[in-house]
Parts: C-alpha cells; structure tokens; sequence
C-alpha cells in the first residue's frame, strides 16, 4: 500500500463534530462526531467517538471503541472492534477481533477472525481461522481453514472447512456442513437456567442443518435430514433422518435415527 513510501504523511485529528476530506496520512483519529467525506490511505486509523468515512479505507491498523460506519470498502492488517461498526462493502484484513457489534455489508476476506460479541456478514466469508465466542450470522457461504464457535451460529449458506468444532450454548443454525473432522458438542454448565431460560423463550441449545459430511463425524444436540461420514459418532440428543456411513456407525440409544445406509 502507498503507506508504506518513504515520504513524511501528516497526522488527521477531528474532536467534535468536525469534517475534512480524504486522503493519504500518516495517523487518523475521531475522537468526536467527526467525518471524512473521501477514501483514506492510512498507517492507523483510530475512531472512539462517532466516526464516518464516506469511502474506501486502506490502513495498517484500525482501532474503534465508539460507533463508526466505514462506507466503502476495507483493507486493513488489523481491526480491532470493541464498539458498534458497521462496514458498508467488503472488508479484507489480516486479522479482525471483535468485542462489540459489529456488521459487515458484503464479503469479509480474513486470516484470523475473532468474535466474542456479535457480528453479522451479508456476503461471504473466506480465509484461514474462525473462532466466535458470541454470536455470529453469516448469510452466505463460510468457507475457512478452521472453524470453532462456542456461542450461537447462524449460516445460511455452506460451512466449510478442514476442521469443524461447535459447542451448543444457543439456539444455531448452518445449512450445509462439510469437512474432514466435524465435532458438534453441548456446553452443559447452568444446565437448569438454561432450561428455565429456553422453556419460556421457547429455544433449545440445538444445532440444525439440512446436510453434515466429513470424514469424521461426531454429533450431540443436533437435527440434521443428512448426515454422510466413514466413521459417524451419534451422542445424545439428536434427531437425525439418514445417516449414511462407509466405515462405522455408533448411536446413542437417546437420539432418535430415522435410517442407516451403508455406503
């Protein structure tokens, strides 16, 4: 990126509710209301007010803590989110933690993504690590090296990766599943509350899926129509309608099994 020529770039500091233009610098800090009204090539950029830019945004790091909207797209190395942001277009990073609200409009291309608070993706996601603690929505596909939640996961597309492990806290959904080892676990602390908790909010910490196939495949609290493996390891609580296994298949005898094909 331009930032990294050797030419001296002035810092751009808006507190209040102030506006500049666009443009290459060296730090960008919102500390009020302020907005950038153009595209910004930056080393770092760091909203803790509520700040706007109403175009692309390239940076080394970006840093939000208050309410921020980038319009267009963004490329970054980090994002670090522990407010509310929204990001208008797609959003391409080396690594992007989020303890906040965070939504992203279109594709999010990343290495690293982390979310302990929530996030939603209106397009796709691509790239190396997922690992959401809190909640997290995808309304496209998920395609990744490693995937793990252990919050509530809602994916309207397929999730695919090498390695697949979710914990059930929440009410989730994925439609299509597929992987080399694929682990779906129940988180059973506060087992009661939650109880309470999902009997008036009508829920129940279950994962449903149209289609799970992997190579190894162990399911608990889960309804799926298909579920396609060699070795298939079926726990409690599950409803599933086909399993259809080429090498091996053990059942929990409190899970309920439509039929089972050998294949």
């Amino acid at each position: 990126m331009n930032t990294v020529e050797k030419k001296k770039l002035h810092d751009l500091k808006i507190s209040g509710s102030g506006t500049s233009g666009g443009g290459q610098f060296d730090e960008v800090k919102i500390s009020g209301s302020g907005k950038i009204a153009g595209d910004v090539d930056c080393r770092e950029m760091k909203i803790s007010g509520s700040g706007t830019v109403a175009g692309d945004v390239k940076a080394g790091v970006i840093k939000t803590s208050g309410s921020s909207a980038i319009e267009g797209d963004t490329k970054a190395e980090t994002i670090t989110t522990s407010g509310s942001s929204k990001y208008n277009g797609s959003v391409m990073a080396a690594e992007m933690n989020i303890s906040g609200s965070s939504k992203v409009a279109r594709d999010l291309i990343i290495e690293k993504f982390k979310v302990s608070g929530s996030c939603k993706v209106g397009g796709k996601i691509q790239g190396g690590t997922v690992k959401a603690s809190g909640a997290l929505k995808v309304e496209q596909d998920c395609e990744v090296e490693t995937f793990s939640s252990s919050g509530s996961v809602h994916i309207d597309g397929l999730l695919n990766a090498d390695n697949v492990q979710i914990e059930i806290n929440h009410e989730s959904f994925i439609k299509e599943i597929g992987g080399e080892t694929i682990s779906v676990t129940h988180h059973n602390s506060n087992r009661l509350f939650k109880q309470v908790v999902n009997f008036f909010l009508q829920k129940e910490d279950i994962l449903s899926s149209e289609l799970i196939e992997g190579d190894e495949v162990q399911l608990e609290n889960t309804k799926a129509k298909l579920v396609r493996g060699k070795n298939v390891v079926i726990k409690e609580n599950c409803d599933i309608d086909t399993i259809e296994y080429s090498g091996t298949v053990d059942v929990h005898k409190d899970s309920r099994i439509g039929k089972k094909v050998k294949i």
